[in-house]
């Protein structure tokens, strides 16, 4: 159970900090907000593309399933379930692309 309370904290952590994401929400020493507006938009691509994988077989999913889901009314709930997986994964990724690129959360 521990283990499992952790890993939760570990995969949350970027997500609960990214509240609120968007370039001003980031702090570089000397780096103007034109530049982290830049950095953010090219960590934010990268997300999009990193994540496009997941989002194409999530929809592949929908499309295979979704009458049945829609039968038993869970649709709109495996739907936003997609969605939430898809938006954490996406808020990771830009996380660390922009602590990678020396950024601190402000």
């Amino acid at each position: 159970m521990k283990r499992i309370v952790a890993m939760s904290v570990l995969f949350l952590l970027p997500a609960l900090i990214l509240g609120c994401n968007g370039p001003g929400r980031w702090n570089k020493d000397g780096a103007s907000p034109s530049m982290t507006a830049a950095d953010f938009a090219d960590c934010n691509s990268f997300a999009q593309s990193a994540s496009q994988k997941d989002t194409n077989i999530n929809q592949d999913i929908m499309s295979a399933r979704g009458r049945d889901w829609q039968n038993t009314g869970a649709l709109d709930t495996i739907r936003d379930t997609y969605q939430a997986q898809n938006q954490d994964q996406s808020e990771t990724i830009i996380f660390r692309c922009m602590v990678g690129k020396g950024y601190a959360p402000g």
